[in-house]
This record gives structure tokens, sequence and C-alpha cells, in this order.
């Protein structure tokens, strides 16, 4: 069939619309290395698909007019979904509601006549028109697989299955073009290579998020004042409070929500009532993971945190780690000899070093053993607070990020330790954040650097700790890293633990 040009120009013109629409998305992918879902790629979707309806009505073609009306709603929704039509006049959103209602109309109206033009014609015998019909379909599925996916998330994704039948569709729907000679409709399905690009950027960026550092967290059963630790803990504090642990529970849910808004893999194991561990909201003192497969199980100084060590956990964590082996230092509590992680550690991984002080919880000899196994370089020293009570865990005076390290520096003994310190912080390219003994009994120093899915640094720390800090403390942590504050004030309190304490690396090899 043979049109005027200024029909296949509307085409064109639909087709051009559309392309636009992926170039601007994948540009912007490209340089997220993610799949973007922008509001321009839908605003230009629903104009398109008005263009390319006129376009299928003008040539009788009711393979397009069938494709065009599967996608038109869904792209409304995404710009809802987006906020966009809070911009625009009312009166624009019902135009665009009923455009194609109004269609419908005109077809419903001669059914007969509409029956006869567009689907038995000389131009388009049937099983080309079912051919073209099904490629549309094929296509414009992708639009409703995204509607259900986005929907359950209650946000506007282009997830890898959209790609995928894209390209599938775009394949037939070249193919129908070629056939019936309609070079506008094979020409328009350039955008094919946008969509490949796309899908090799969606599962790229999935292979990524699957490599990427999760982090556990236990949810309590019987969170409470733990008599065997306190001894050693002097950050623990007695409270009357008899709710406390539905207090916790209340902050360690808002807590998961928080990091999981800001796009932070989580894996949430549930505590269970027995045996009794009051303590196993802090699951970084009893494991740890690495990047070459290993789990290793660590020597606990109390007896009731041992019992933290649940199989069905450990089990959690190879399966999302991938371990390959595990190495269990645990036989330790039986000479009396205790290292409990990444509390009594803090772990600089990329240059190896394992920076403790001394207490009843970290003990030399099971240092030197960590070390030796892992192939780490320890530097040991000697911190205490106040009363002259050697620091319980290295990680509520001291951390490290990938580009800073917090260090409280006052309550470090020996000068020349201090210096080693220092020297090797600085040799690792860490900019060296200090804070006072004041500060580190807020928690200050017991901060975590993580990175979300999308490679974004976040700084986790308590809103005990992040009111603590000075302007130009909290300006220097910011430009390592956007700064995350968890509301967890009873966990801190009855626990002598806060926000690292709670978050357990995952380490994917």
């Amino acid at each position: 069939m043979d049109s005027p040009v200024w029909v296949y120009l509307l085409g064109l013109a639909g087709m051009g619309i559309y392309g636009l629409r992926l170039l601007i998305q994948w540009y912007m992918s490209e340089k997220s290395k993610r799949v973007e879902s922008p509001g321009i790629y839908w605003v230009l979707s629903s104009i398109g698909a008005v263009v390319l309806y006129l376009y299928g009505w003008l040539r009788k073609d009711f393979s397009i007019i069938f494709g065009e009306s599967v996608g038109y709603y869904i792209y409304m929704w995404n710009i809802s979904i987006l906020g966009l039509y809070k911009r625009v006049p009312r009166f624009v959103v019902i135009l665009q509601a009923i455009f194609p209602l109004v269609i419908l109309a005109l077809i419903v109206r001669d059914l007969p006549t509409f029956s006869e033009t567009f689907l038995h014609n000389e131009y388009v015998p049937m099983r080309l028109l079912l051919f073209g019909v099904l490629g549309q379909a094929v296509y414009e599925l992708r639009s409703v697989y995204q509607l259900v996916y986005s929907y359950r998330r209650r946000a506007s994704i282009l997830p890898t299955g959209h790609w995928v039948m894209a390209v599938v569709g775009s394949v037939m729907i070249i193919i129908y073009g070629l056939i019936r000679h309609d070079w506008v409709l094979a020409i328009g399905q350039f955008s094919i290579v946008f969509s490949i690009r796309n899908l090799m950027i969606s599962i790229a960026s999935a292979k990524r998020i699957s490599k990427t550092t999760k982090l556990l967290m236990v949810r309590p059963v019987r969170f409470g004042y733990n008599e065997q630790t306190a001894s050693s803990n002097p950050f623990q504090m007695r409270i009357a409070e008899e709710d406390i642990q539905r207090r916790a529970l209340e902050e360690f849910d808002e807590m998961v929500n928080l990091l999981k808004e800001h796009e932070i893999p989580v894996l949430v194991a549930q505590d269970t009532p027995e045996p009794q561990t009051p303590d196993s909201i802090f699951p970084n003192n009893w494991f740890s993971t690495h990047g070459d497969g290993s789990l290793v199980l660590y020597p606990m100084f109390a007896p009731n945190r041992r019992l933290e060590r649940d199989p069905a956990i450990i089990r959690m964590i190879m399966g999302a780690a991938g371990t390959k082996r595990i190495l269990d230092l645990s036989h330790w509590e039986d000479k009396g000899k205790f290292l409990e992680s990444t509390g009594s550690m803090v772990l600089d991984r990329k240059a190896r070093i394992a920076y403790a002080c001394r207490s009843p919880r970290t003990s030399e000899v099971v240092l030197d053993d960590f070390c030796r196994k892992m192939g780490y370089n320890s530097i040991l020293f000697d911190a205490v607070d106040k009363t002259g009570y050697p620091i319980y865990h290295t990680n509520v005076m001291m951390s490290v990020g990938e580009k800073f390290a917090v260090v409280c520096e006052d309550v470090i003994i020996s000068p020349p330790e201090l210096k080693e310190i220092e020297s090797n912080l600085s040799a690792s390219g860490k900019k060296i954040i200090r804070i006072t003994a004041e500060q580190m009994h807020l928690y200050a120093g017991n901060i975590l650097d993580v990175r979300n899915i999308n490679g974004d640094h976040l700084i986790v720390m308590s809103h005990t700790a992040k009111d603590c800090l000075t302007p130009e403390q909290l300006a220097a942590l910011s430009e390592c890293g956007e700064i995350l504050p968890v509301h967890i004030p009873h966990i801190e309190e009855v626990g002598g633990g806060s926000a690292r304490c709670m978050l357990a690396e995952v380490i994917c090899c």
C-alpha cells in the first residue's frame, strides 16, 4: 500500500521520538553503569505512542495500532509514579488519558468498516498480519512486564526481562516491516541497538550487584543486658526499662529499612528464643568473611555469646558469600584465649593490616594465628579509658574506611605505637580523622564505610555518634561518603555497642 509522503514523515517522526527517548536513556545508563529509568524516557514514550497510533491508522495497519495501545497507559503509570504529572495542568492529563478511548469509539461505531479496512485488506495478508501482531505483542509485553516488576517495588524500573523482550520483538517487527515493504517500520527499529546495549548493561549490573558486599543483621528475640559481658564492657548500662526487647526491635527494623532505602544489600537472620543470646544483635563479633572465599569463626569471651554461632546462620552466610573454606579459631576458647572478629580487629582489607588493641577479649596469640593463616600483618597496641581499663573492642575507638580512618588517639598509651598506627594509615592513603575520648564514648569511632548496589559510599553511624561530631569532622567524613545516621539509643545503652557492631560484612568471592 502506497501512502502520501507526509504519512511516512509522520511515521518517521514517531520513530524518531522513540529513538530519542532510548538515546537519552542509554546515555544516562552508560554514565551511571546501571540501567536508568528517567522521566524524559516515559514522556517521550507517550508522545511517540500518539504519533505512531495516528501513523498506524493512516497506514491501515492494525498491528501498529495494537502495539501502541498495549503500552500507552503503562507509560502514563510510570510518569505518575515519578511524580511528573504534578508539573502539568490537569486538562493535559485528561486529554492524554482519553485519547485512546476516542480512537476506540471511532472504531466501534463502524466495526464492519474497521474489519474490512484493517483486518481483511489486500495489502496485508492475514498470516503476515498475525505475524506483525505477534511481533508487536512480544515487543509490548516488555511494558507489561516492566509495569508488574515496577509496581511491586513502587518505583519506575527497567529490568533485564524488559530488554530481552524488546530485542526479540524488534527483530520480529523488522522482519514484518521488510516483508510488507514498510521501510519506516523497519528502519524505525534501529533502536534495537540501544536495547541490546541496555541488556548488556543490565546483565553486567546484576553480576556486579551479586558481588556486592552484603550486610548481615540478626533480628533479636531476647535482647537485654548481658551480665557475662558487662565486666569488660563499660559501655553497657543497666536500665529499668521493662520492654527493652520491643524498643530494640523497633530500632532494629527501622535501621534495616533505612539501609534498604539507600540500596544497601541487607541479609536479615532471625534469632531464636533458645538458646538465650542477649547480644545476638551484634553478629560482627563471631565471624568474618573474606574475598578469597574464607569464612572465619572466632573464639568468644562470654559463654553465652558462643551460642550465637548458629548453624542455620552459618549456612545463610556460606550461601550468600560463596564460601570455599571455613577457618575455625573457636578452639582457642578451651585455652581461655579470645579474638572477637571485627570487634577485636579493625581490618584494612586492601593493605591487609589488622589493627587491634589488647584487652580481655583480644589475645595476641590468637591474633597471630589469624594473621598467619589469612595473610595479614598485625599492629597491636594498648588503649585504655579514663579509668585505665583496656578498651574492650578496637572498633569503638577506630574505624578504617576506603578513604579515611577515624582514630581516638587520646586513649592510645604509647607514642611509638600511635606513630606506627598513623604511619601505616597514611601509607595506605587514608585521611586520618581524630576524635576525642568523649566522642569515642558516644560511639563516634563505631562506624562502617559501606557501598550500596550502585557503588556509592555510605558511612553508617548512630545519631548519637553523628550529633557529637564537630562540623569539621563531619565535613571530612562527608568527602569520603554520604553519612547515614541510624536511631538506636536503646540498643547502644543496654548492649554497649553501636551501628558498626550490628553490621557483619558478607563478602562475595
